[in-house]
C-alpha cells in the first residue's frame, strides 16, 4: 500500500513538474518572440500578427485533434509534442524571413493544441477520481506561478543575454520536460502494427459521438 501511494506521489510530482516547467516556457517563449519579431522587422503590425497564429491554430485544429488523440498513446503524445516545440523554437533565432517564422510559429500553435488536449485525456486516466480536485488545484497554482515568473524570467534573461539565448532556454526547457514525462506510464496503450488512418468520416463519427454524449449530460455540456 505504502508502495503504491509513493509511486502515485512520484508520477503526480512528474507530470505536475512537467506541465509547469513546460507552462513557463510558453511565457517565456510569448514575450522573448515579440521582441524578436519587432527587433526583425521594426514593425508593430508583424508584432500583432503573432497574437492571431495562435486562436488561428486552436480553432482550425481542434475540432479534428481528439480523434487522433483518441488512437494514440497519450504519454508519447506529450512527450513528441514537447520535443517538437524545442526543435522548431531551436531554429526560430536563425529565421530572416518573416512568413517562415509565422509558418513555423503556427506549427508550434498546433503542437500545443495537440500537447494540452493529451494531456487532459491523460490526467482523467491517471489520476483517481478522489484526487482530482486536489491535483487541478495544484496545477492551477503552478500555472499561475508561470503566469508570473515566466513574462518575469524572460525579461531577466533579454536584459543579461540576447533574444536568442532567451528562446533556446526556452527549448531547453520543452526538453527537459519531455524527459520527465518519459517516467510516467502509457496508461491502456497497444501498439498495433497498421497505420491509423484519420478521414472525414472518422471525425463525423467521432463528433456523432460527442453530440449524443452532449444531449444526454446537458449539464457537462454546458460547463
Amino acid at each position: 500500500m505504502i508502495q503504491t501511494e509513493n509511486k502515485h506521489r512520484f508520477e503526480t510530482g512528474s507530470l505536475l513538474t512537467a506541465f509547469g516547467i513546460s507552462s513557463m516556457g510558453d511565457f517565456i517563449y510569448l514575450v522573448a518572440i515579440n521582441v524578436f519579431v519587432y527587433r526583425l522587422t521594426d514593425s508593430a503590425m508583424a508584432v500583432a500578427g503573432l497574437w492571431m497564429i495562435g486562436p488561428l491554430a486552436s480553432v482550425m485544429t481542434k475540432f479534428w485533434i481528439g480523434s487522433i488523440v483518441d488512437r494514440s498513446s497519450l504519454k508519447n503524445m506529450m512527450i513528441w509534442t514537447d520535443v517538437i516545440r524545442g526543435v522548431l523554437l531551436i531554429g526560430i533565432p536563425f529565421m530572416e524571413s518573416l512568413w517562415l517564422l509565422y509558418g513555423s510559429l503556427y506549427l508550434l500553435a498546433v503542437a500545443k493544441s495537440f500537447f494540452e488536449v493529451s494531456s487532459f485525456s491523460y490526467i482523467a486516466k491517471l489520476i483517481p477520481t478522489t484526487r482530482r480536485k486536489q491535483f487541478n488545484a495544484y496545477r492551477q497554482a503552478i500555472t499561475s506561478g508561470a503566469f508570473l515568473i515566466g513574462p518575469a524570467l524572460s525579461g531577466f534573461l533579454l536584459l543579461v543575454t540576447t533574444t536568442s539565448v532567451a528562446i533556446w532556454i526556452n527549448a531547453a526547457s520543452f526538453f527537459f520536460s519531455a524527459l520527465l514525462l518519459t517516467r510516467l506510464p502509457q496508461l491502456e496503450w497497444k501498439p498495433t502494427t497498421s497505420k491509423v488512418r484519420i478521414s472525414i468520416q472518422t471525425v463525423q463519427t467521432d463528433w456523432k459521438k460527442v453530440w449524443t454524449f452532449s444531449r444526454l449530460n446537458v449539464f457537462i455540456f454546458g460547463m
